[in-house]
């Protein structure tokens, strides 16, 4: 490149040619509309991105369009190749396109899209700059540290119908907090088949079931940012089940199951009390007239979803001390299942193994005043003498822990619901005292200390001490917070009832069954 004029031409009007620069509409200045949605790294490639080319996706765009050469005008001859120049040589470019850059040419800058061959040098190009993905606010990075998003992250169920991108983005916006932030939340570790993500297939054929989980994703965004949630969230709920109850006899089961779970987390995330008896009836109803519980083995999903049910039955049961929905031999069968999976342990944090116990003491709590001595001690030494397997093995001292909370809860629980007398109070104190340390030594915010509320609360209604409340409402507001489920809240408020009643009443053994009476209509799920 010369430095100076020639002298037979006036230095004012003599104008040096320009530098070669690259393509300012090759790589967008924002991320895809399609990635965003996910919270997907982009690497913002014109005209498709490479992330949405790979997963064979449509490619949603960019805010500033890439206008095409001859596009909404009279085309011109393409030319048959270009010459692009550069300080030490020159590089010729075929007809074969990779990529698009502004080139020069004969000292001109020319407007115009030129076909690069990968052969040119990579010196003569600028890398695109990286996108960061999406922060989340202030308020999240709790949460985001306890959920952030694995190396190899479960896909994305809806990314792959084109027809989620005729929705309003706001909508789409919805459906990815969804699927990032509330379906893993009630679990103890990534498993393929999440029951929460189940649901995102039926949604194109089941409208009720969109205006369901928006309303679920809109009430636990609204939680997690400390924001008022508005009316939006009962108008969609009530739209939802209006819809679904006027074509319950028509679904297919699986969408069926899949609006009752999620009807269900939308009232657990604002409380942990409720009519859960309502959804668990009807669910069991659509089972029995589709064929029977045998219908999970078609499904991974449905099988997914049918335990979750099941689980929510026996905890519900634990503390309402009514009874089951589900009858024992499908929950034999759902037990069957955990060869293929320790569902109950990935889905809840509970050991496959010793499920039929626990579900045998919520069915014999119903008839409490008419079991026998006999029969109490037998259900406890089941669960002395049961040997937890767990997929991790024993080498996991987390999961180790979480299964022996487990154990000394529903220790705990048998020896306040079976039995009378005054060595029941000091030995409810001692299986309570060591769930507190076991709760307390797990990491603050793991996933197998969220999967302990059923033992803490069994443990913080026996506490006396400062220090030991202190410990039981640390949890409740840090996962109150951290997950968003507003059942910790509901946790924390039975919890400060029973201590009122327990300091008032000194030389009274009070418990959380003179609190929490049996109810064929309502009961506490926390869990």
């Amino acid at each position: 490149m010369r430095s100076s004029a020639p002298a037979s031409v006036p230095p004012a009007l003599f104008k040096p040619p320009t530098t070669y620069r690259t393509n300012s509409l090759g790589w967008a200045k924002s991320d895809c509309h399609t990635c965003q949605s996910i919270f997907r790294f982009c690497d913002r490639r014109r005209p498709r991105c490479d992330a949405c080319t790979t997963e064979g996706v449509i490619c949603g765009g960019y805010v500033q369009r890439l206008r095409w050469h001859g596009e909404g005008r009279k085309a011109r001859p393409a030319r048959s190749e270009q010459t692009l120049v550069s300080g030490s040589g020159a590089c010729q470019v075929a007809a074969n396109t990779t990529e698009y850059a502004f080139v020069q040419e004969d000292g001109k800058k020319i407007r115009k899209r030129t076909r690069i061959r990968e052969t040119c040098e990579p010196s003569l190009w600028e890398e695109p700059v990286e996108a960061s993905p999406p922060t989340l606010g202030a308020n999240l990075r709790i949460g985001r540290r306890l959920f952030a998003r694995r190396a190899n992250p479960i896909p994305v169920l809806y990314s792959r119908q084109p027809e989620f991108f005729q929705l309003p983005s706001s909508t789409l916006e919805q459906l990815a907090f969804f699927t990032w932030r509330f379906s893993p939340v009630t679990l103890t570790y990534e498993i393929k088949a999440n029951p929460w993500q189940a649901c995102l297939p039926q949604i194109d054929q089941a409208p009720f079931l969109l205006d369901a989980v928006r309303a679920l994703a809109i009430r636990h965004r609204c939680h997690l940012e400390e924001i008022p949630e508005g009316l939006s969230v009962l108008e969609l709920k009530d739209r939802a089940l209006s819809s679904f109850a006027q074509s319950v006899s028509t679904v297919p089961l699986e969408v069926g199951i899949s609006m009752s779970l999620i009807l269900i987390g939308t009232d657990f995330a604002e409380s942990a009390f409720g009519n859960w008896i309502v959804y668990l009836k009807g669910v069991r109803r659509m089972i029995e007239a589709a064929g029977g519980i045998q219908l999970g083995d078609s499904s991974m999903y449905l099988r997914a979803q049918i335990t979750q049910l099941v689980w929510y039955d026996t905890i519900i049961a634990l503390l309402s001390r009514n009874g089951l929905i589900f009858p024992r031999e499908d929950v034999e069968y759902v037990v069957s299942w955990k060869s293929e999976s320790q569902w109950m342990l990935a889905l809840n944090g509970f050991p496959d193994s010793a499920f039929l116990d626990m579900y045998d003491i919520a069915e014999s709590a119903a008839q409490a005043s008419s079991l026998s001595a006999g029969q109490a001690t037998s259900l406890e030494m089941k669960l002395w003498l049961a040997r937890f397997e767990t997929e991790q093995g024993a080498a996991d001292k987390e999961i180790s822990a979480l299964t022996d909370c487990w154990r000394l809860g529903l220790l705990l629980y048998c020896t306040r619901v079976f039995h009378q007398g005054e060595a029941v109070k000091r030995k409810a104190y001692l299986l309570a005292e060591e769930i507190m340390w076991l709760v307390h030594e797990l990491p603050p915010y793991s996933n197998k200390q969220k999967q302990t509320a059923l033992p803490l609360f069994l443990a913080a209604c026996e506490m006396e001490s400062f220090r030991f409340r202190r410990i039981a409402m640390d949890f409740c507001e840090r996962w109150k917070k951290v997950s968003g489920l507003w059942l910790s809240q509901t946790m924390i408020e039975l919890v400060q009832t029973v201590w009122a009643a327990v300091d008032d009443n000194p030389d009274k053994d009070v418990w959380w069954g003179d609190i929490v009476t049996p109810s064929s209509e309502s009961g506490f799920l926390f869990g």
